[in-house]
């Protein structure tokens, strides 16, 4: 297996284990609208991934695995998206300097 492809594989196989042992409990912020009450007040809202899983899968362990790998996937393009104008401006500056 070349590095390139190691490198793919490697998030995807920790994006599917961490996935595993995703937990069921609400995170802080249902917590503290559930103490708080404020439940009463809210509305229901659709999301691509409510509750950490993808609508259209049925299996709730893949369901999460997509899930997470939507996730990285997203963050990966931002990160190159970022990458690369911090790049190009560092590039600017360097070129307006000589």
């Amino acid at each position: 297996m070349n590095r390139k492809k190691f490198f793919v594989a490697i998030p995807i196989f920790v994006v599917f284990f961490s996935s595993l042992f995703a937990s069921r409990c609400p995170d802080i912020l249902e917590t503290l609208v559930i103490n708080r009450n404020i439940s009463k007040q809210s509305r229901e809202v659709t999301s691509v991934f409510a509750n950490y899983s993808v609508p259209f899968v049925n299996d709730k362990s893949l369901s999460t695995f997509f899930a997470g790998l939507v996730g990285l996937l997203v963050l990966n393009i931002i990160y190159k998206g970022l990458h690369g104008v911090v790049k190009h401006f560092i590039n600017k500056q360097w070129t307006k300097d000589e």
